[in-house]
């Protein structure tokens, strides 16, 4: 069975969307967009509650077509005392089709600016999380494709708004279960409203078992009534352990992020776009110069035989890179990259053991798609021996150019040749840098992991420059890049200082040599391209977030290593104002424009990108809570 199936459209004769797996309507009949802005947000009393507010978020049960959120969108742009930045969650279990969503859409003429830049960034059809960022950065769609169940256990948000919209309770009651009516309660605050097209008494008596005080009123069209209600009875507890506890938001508005590779540029965009004052500081005279400084790297997700919250992390960070690239183009920066899509050979039986079970899953032929050694050699340009994976979306890049293009903004001040110590600084600081981290007495819990990694490149030759996609194997090659191919990289643990060496090149062609004989002997001459530290983790992803107060967790969290994890704890406490984002070894590429979307928005006290699953698995202090958890 398909990992995630989508939605099962038609129209019928009057041109209204029908699905029959549940026997209903995907909105009112004559006039969905009138009713989409009378149940919810007239129900809601928008746009007049959001009015004059820093930030405001909406979430939804059933993105369906999306009208809701377009029709909110359209509200929100009208208003000219909107909320300056708007979050809006809709949770899904079976989206559908970009290519049915654009017909569907193209039936409200007046939505057209909305729904065509929802359209441009709209994610392939793979479970998880997927932040959108639109209307230059303002406004925030979380497309949250799972169970709703899974998906409010995973969502980590303080919600002002709720439109419950999926399809009739008589149809789907999964979705109008007392359960997730609890888990929407967890969800809220005392003033949280919710607004439902149905009046159905089992809906009112859920809403009201979790702590709503239900309004019934008069429904739109040819139904008889509707529900509002507001929370008045707010829930105890936090989805997150206490160790994990979000900290408080910052409100100094202004930051000093210490490192200019990518993770520090990336940060750097994400709380400028926000409105902070930002001040980089970069020890090098120019920016992406350590393990940023690579020439060319691949761009491409981490697939997993099994799914788990490693593989949705890699993906969806891959997904939000590409839609932020694109952004940035289309705000007329310029990024030497090619989406030239990205082949993962079956170089060994287990790969190719591997990619078969990844096939079975059944996921979106335009995220992967598993081909044989004839189809691979076609995609490529190249003869190939063995099938392969294939990302039609992924590619090549180069990080100095998207850390310039993500530095491009008035509100980033850049200091290089600085030495990043004292500290004597207004507002939050960032660590972006894990050779930096060591240097703060307050951060020895994190365990990082010195690799020194070296490159080669070799000029294209007649044969060689056939190359259309990037290649990886044991490690990875590109096609042409200004007429020379990037491969490699070699893995040297702990070692602090990176230097060319003739040996590395000699490694790295003699593991191109291995698995692509053919294309290897077509070089002329191999020379070194960069030599950089990547700083890793013991289990192999980043540490985003705030750093904990190591003294506070040693103490308040002792018990844990009696196996009390069921007992009352107090929230985490953290170092005050500092905050981290380092760690990413060799795949920052893909995966710090999300981790910094997820930091800014820990640090604003915005709904968070991701899972809360992913969150507590990125959280930088996941190590100390296993040593306290082994009595370390």
């Amino acid at each position: 069975m398909p990992e995630l199936v989508p939605a099962n459209v038609y129209l019928d004769e009057a041109g209204t969307p029908f699905n029959p797996d549940f026997a209903d309507y995907y909105f009112y009949q004559e006039n969905g967009l009138a009713e989409s802005r009378y149940v919810f947000l007239q129900g809601n009393q928008l746009p007049q509650r959001w009015c004059g507010k820093e930030q405001y978020t909406i979430a939804e049960t059933g993105f369906g077509t999306g009208l809701n959120f377009l029709a909110t969108w359209q509200a929100w742009q009208d208003d000219p005392q909107r909320c300056k930045r708007l979050h809006f969650i809709s949770i899904e279990k079976h989206p559908i089709r970009k290519d049915a969503l654009q017909h569907l859409l193209a039936s409200w003429p007046e939505l057209e600016p909305y729904a065509s830049e929802l359209l441009a960034s709209y994610p392939p059809l793979v479970t998880g999380f997927h932040r959108l960022r639109l209307a230059q950065g303002r406004i925030t769609l979380t497309l949250c494709f799972m169970d709703v169940q899974e998906a409010l256990a995973e969502l980590v948000a303080s919600v002002d708004a709720w439109y419950l919209d999926g399809f009739a309770p008589a149809r789907n009651p999964a979705m109008w279960h007392t359960s997730v009516m609890q888990g929407i309660a967890s969800l809220s605050h005392g003033q949280t409203t919710l607004a439902t097209f149905t009046a159905a008494s089992e809906v009112r008596r859920n809403l009201q078992a979790a702590g709503f005080q239900i309004e019934k009123r008069p429904g739109f069209g040819k139904k008889r009534e509707m529900l509002t209600a507001v929370l008045t009875d707010v829930p105890s507890g936090s989805p997150l352990f206490p160790w994990f506890a979000r900290p408080v938001a910052e409100r100094s508005r202004s930051a000093t992020i210490i490192g200019g590779g990518i993770a520090g540029c990336q940060i750097a965009r994400s709380l400028a776009e926000r409105g902070w004052q930002v001040t980089l500081l970069e020890r090098h005279a120019r920016l992406a110069t350590e393990a940023s400084g690579n020439r060319a790297g691949v761009l491409t997700p981490k697939m997993t035989t099994q799914p788990g919250w490693g593989e949705t992390f890699y993906r969806q960070a891959f997904l939000y890179a590409l839609q932020q690239i694109h952004a940035l183009e289309q705000a007329g920066c310029e990024i030497d990259w090619a989406q030239c899509g990205a082949l993962q050979l079956a170089h060994e039986p287990r790969e190719a053991a591997r990619q078969q079970v990844i096939q079975e899953r059944g996921l979106a032929e335009d995220f992967i798609r598993i081909v044989d050694a004839g189809e691979a050699a076609e995609i490529a340009g190249i003869p190939l021996s063995v099938g392969a994976s294939y990302f039609p979306q992924a590619g090549w890049l180069n990080p100095a150019s998207l850390c310039k293009a993500l530095t491009a903004h008035d509100n980033i001040e850049v200091r290089l040749q600085e030495d990043a110590k004292p500290l004597a600084t207004a507002g939050i600081t960032v660590i972006a840098s894990g050779r930096e981290a060591d240097q703060y007495t307050q951060t020895a819990f994190l365990p990082f992991l010195p690799v020194m990694g070296q490159t080669s490149r070799a000029a294209a030759s007649g044969f060689s420059a056939q190359l259309k996609t990037t290649l990886g194997h044991e490690g990875y090659l590109t096609p042409p890049v200004a007429g020379q191919h990037i491969f490699g990289a070699t893995f040297t643990r702990n070692v602090r200082d990176a230097v060319l060496e003739g040996v590395a090149d000699s490694v790295n062609f003699r593991q191109l040599a291995h698995y692509l004989p053919e294309f290897a002997q077509s070089l002329q001459r191999v020379e070194s391209s960069h030599a950089a530290i990547r700083m890793t983790t013991p289990d192999r992803y980043p540490v985003v977030g705030a750093l904990p107060d190591e003294a506070f967790f040693r103490q308040a969290y002792a018990d844990l290593r009696h196996g009390r994890a069921r007992q009352v704890f107090p929230p985490a406490k953290y170092q005050e104002g500092m905050f981290i984002s380092a760690g990413y070894g060799s795949r920052g590429l893909a995966t710090s424009g999300l981790c910094a979307e997820m930091l800014a928005a820990l640090v604003t006290g915005e709904p968070l990108p991701v899972q809360a699953t992913l969150y507590r698995n990125l959280h930088p202090a996941r190590f100390l809570i296993r040593q306290l958890g082994k009595g370390l």
